[in-house]
């Protein structure tokens, strides 16, 4: 009898312990269908998946509670713009401790609670998070999201700046941006981010090589994509008016090669923009 209630008990123990691990990895499954359908404008289906996996999380964090845990639920309450307890979620994450070998689930909850930060209002100090993580983070996605965030805040303040410190916080944003390339030059992404520095920086001329640079190589979003035809269009327009006659001539034939290995109906009409 005894030896019966031993395995009963041993057998409730993993019972109860599966039941765990499948709510976190049921928030992880939940969270990525939510990201896909999301991608797919399918916001409402996003948002029902969403809302399961922060469900599931929480859950977890009940029943067994960890810095992966508290990570799933802070990812999920940021989709569903719960920044006050995504924050909180991040925070506990961080009391937890990430063990080794999570460093990327820990560089992810140091980026989304950035992302709440930011969206309560403390901008530097989401700022502050998103420039080291640009630099220091060895997940790619985690730069590529940081340095996207981190580019956005420091044009906007640049723009406010007076023209010299406005040159000089754009070159310095450049060069964290050429520094990223270096590592990974194949990244259209960070080509993308450059074009767009070199274009507040007035050199549109190079400013149509990266985002040329960023086509051929791809970019991670339609959204983005289409903004670097833009780019490539608006450079187009600006050389178009800057350039001498012989200067221009070079450009265009030069830019027509492009448009057409593209499939664009004319220098400004994209391939995407057709009727």
């Amino acid at each position: 009898m005894k030896k019966s209630k031993f395995f009963f008990f041993i057998f409730l123990g993993i019972l109860c312990f599966s039941s765990c691990v499948s709510h976190l990895k049921e928030s992880k499954s939940f969270y990525s269908k939510g990201t896909e359908l999301s991608r797919d404008y399918k916001k409402e289906m996003a948002y029902s998946a969403f809302k399961k996996a922060h469900q599931k999380a929480s859950l977890q964090v009940e029943k067994k509670p960890s810095a992966q845990a508290y990570m799933m639920k802070g990812l999920s309450e940021l989709k569903m713009e719960m920044w006050g307890e995504a924050e909180r979620s991040f925070l506990k994450a961080f009391d937890y401790g990430f063990e080794k070998g999570e460093e990327w689930a820990q560089n992810i909850s140091l980026f989304s609670l950035a992302v709440s930060m930011q969206e309560f209002g403390l901008k530097e100090s989401a700022a502050d998070i998103y420039d080291y993580l640009l630099s220091k983070s060895k997940l790619k996605p985690v730069s590529m999201l940081s340095v996207k965030r981190y580019s956005e805040f420091a044009i906007e303040q640049a723009l406010r700046a007076e023209p010299k410190e406005q040159q000089d916080l754009l070159e310095r944003l450049l060069r964290k941006v050429d520094r990223l390339k270096e590592k990974d030059l194949s990244c259209g992404f960070y080509h993308y981010v450059s074009s767009q520095i070199l274009s507040h920086l007035e050199n549109y001329q190079k400013s149509f090589e990266e985002a040329v640079m960023a086509r051929e190589l791809g970019v991670p979003t339609v959204e983005i994509f289409r903004d670097n035809d833009n780019q490539i269009v608006f450079c187009f327009r600006r050389l178009n008016d800057m350039l001498n006659q012989k200067e221009w001539k070079e450009f265009e034939s030069l830019y027509g090669r492009w448009t057409k290995k593209w499939g664009w109906e004319g220098p400004e009409t994209p391939d995407w923009k057709r009727n």
